[in-house]
């Protein structure tokens, strides 16, 4: 558990998501790109958006890039799950996943605190169609054996709706991620934990799309299940399937 929780921090996503009873992706993922360049959309982004990307492109400690993946599911519950990330935790919780806790701070901005001292906030900074742009800051403790090191990092999320070959709706993902930190704080995690911090980076990219991916098959298989899994909110639920299959 702590390993991924390593690899979680380095994409600043702050989850022990367990695949519990959702089912795989319709596709093997393939293999992450061990040379990553990172593509960022500039011609869409705003100022703020702008800045925080070159920032973090000119000084990055870390890049690297989650497998692409397809998988079935209603789109629409897809980019719902995106938008309330704090509301997938409770799904997966009553699916018998352990999950830490996601807290929303604010419109689109979600943070993560652990009992090790780790403090992350994440906000999306640039939305279009078909990518997703979150930023993040905060300190986060990766060990016990580490202190608290100031981080940030923005990630990169690419994905497309389609249909299979047998008319089952799907969506295509893959995520980026560019990392600043202290290199120091990034040599000594990849001596505790025997991995680079670039291959940690992208297992937990691995964790968060997967963390989206396999709920969101979950709901498509087990649509009657919606309303338990987010019944504490129902007016949030996510919406039904526009279109049966």
């Amino acid at each position: 558990m702590r390993r991924l929780c390593i690899g979680w921090v380095c994409a600043i996503a702050s989850l022990h998501a367990t695949w519990a009873n959702a089912g795989g992706p319709s596709a093997p993922p393939k293999k992450a790109d061990a040379n990553v360049v990172v593509q960022i959309p500039w011609a869409d982004l705003d100022e703020r958006a702008t800045t925080l990307a070159k920032q973090m492109m000119d000084k990055h400690t870390v890049q690297a890039r989650g497998p692409a993946e397809t998988f079935c599911c209603t789109p629409q519950h897809y980019a719902w799950l995106l938008d309330n990330p704090d509301r997938a935790v409770s799904a997966w919780r009553r699916l018998g996943a352990k999950c830490v806790t996601i807290q929303r701070r604010g419109q689109s901005k979600f943070g993560y605190a652990d009992d090790l001292g780790s403090d992350v906030t994440w906000e999306t900074v640039h939305q279009s169609n078909g990518v997703r742009i979150w930023f993040a800051e905060g300190k986060v403790k990766a060990s016990p054996l580490l202190p608290l090191v100031p981080v940030k990092a923005i990630v990169v999320l690419r994905h497309t709706d389609g249909k299979l070959p047998d008319g089952n709706l799907c969506v295509q993902h893959q995520t980026d991620v560019v990392i600043h930190t202290d290199s120091m704080a990034a040599a000594a995690v990849t001596k505790l934990m025997g991995q680079s911090a670039a291959k940690l980076a992208e297992q937990g990219l691995g964790q968060l799309q997967l963390f989206f991916s396999a709920l969101s098959c979950y709901l498509d298989r087990h649509p009657d299940h919606v309303e338990a899994l987010f019944r504490l909110e129902p007016a949030k639920s996510p919406p039904h399937n526009p279109e049966k299959r």
